[in-house]
């Protein structure tokens, strides 16, 4: 019964066209939402999506980012061939690859997006690891823009906790959630600086469930 009820409103809450997406759904959304609000305001910039999935955000990217060159990457090869589908003669181009080890030069973009990904990777070393080849791939003065799950949030601890009983697509995923202040903290003593702070979710502040980062590099 708790299945049923979780993909009834999953289905209900998603866009149209999203609805049987794996990346689809509200929370997803939004953070889709203000990602491409946080994007917004340059001239010609390369933009890099890490964990692209099925092109959701380039789908809306492409549509709102105006002269923006838009490049996805995700490491799965079949969810790479729906963001194909979806953005075909869109003009973006897509790449099967890691994000530990991205495969351009430093400072390549101006704009580096990683959204809805890092709640499901391994371990946090893999995090880190992750967020520093963002960095390296960034270039000097811009921009790079993702969110965590938050730790300090104890209504997030139960949903992961009860997931695997309601969402199937979940069962296999570590559900990870991270020290909102560990990740500052590591960024600030890279020398990077905080631009901007989004929360979703109750309670509106630093419990949040999502917290999303703009940060210049």
């Amino acid at each position: 019964m708790l299945e049923k009820i979780y993909y009834w409103l999953h289905k209900k809450t998603s866009l149209p066209g999203e609805e049987e997406e794996y990346s689809s759904g509200f929370w997803q959304y939004k953070v889709r939402d203000i990602a491409l609000e946080l994007s917004k305001g340059l001239s010609f910039p390369k933009l890099l999506e890490i964990g692209c999935g099925e092109g959701l955000f380039l789908n809306r990217a492409k549509k709102e980012l105006k002269n923006y060159e838009l490049i996805g990457l995700d490491i799965w090869k079949d969810i790479l061939l729906k963001a194909k589908t979806r953005l075909e003669d869109k003009g973006v181009n897509l790449i099967q690859a890691d994000a530990c080890f991205l495969p351009f030069k430093d400072n390549s973009f101006d704009v580096v997006v990683c959204i809805n990904v890092f709640f499901n990777l391994p371990s946090e070393e893999i995090f880190y690891q992750s967020l520093s080849e963002i960095l390296r791939v960034c270039k000097k003065e811009k921009f790079i823009i993702f969110d965590v799950r938050n730790k300090l949030n104890p209504l997030l601890y139960i949903k992961y906790k009860l997931a695997k009983y309601y969402d199937e697509t979940v069962k296999n995923l570590p559900l990870r959630t991270y020290s909102p202040q560990k990740v500052i903290s590591y960024l600030k003593e890279k020398g990077h600086k905080i631009i901007e702070k989004r929360y979703i979710g109750f309670p509106y502040n630093k419990f949040s469930p999502i917290i999303i980062l703009k940060v210049k590099k």
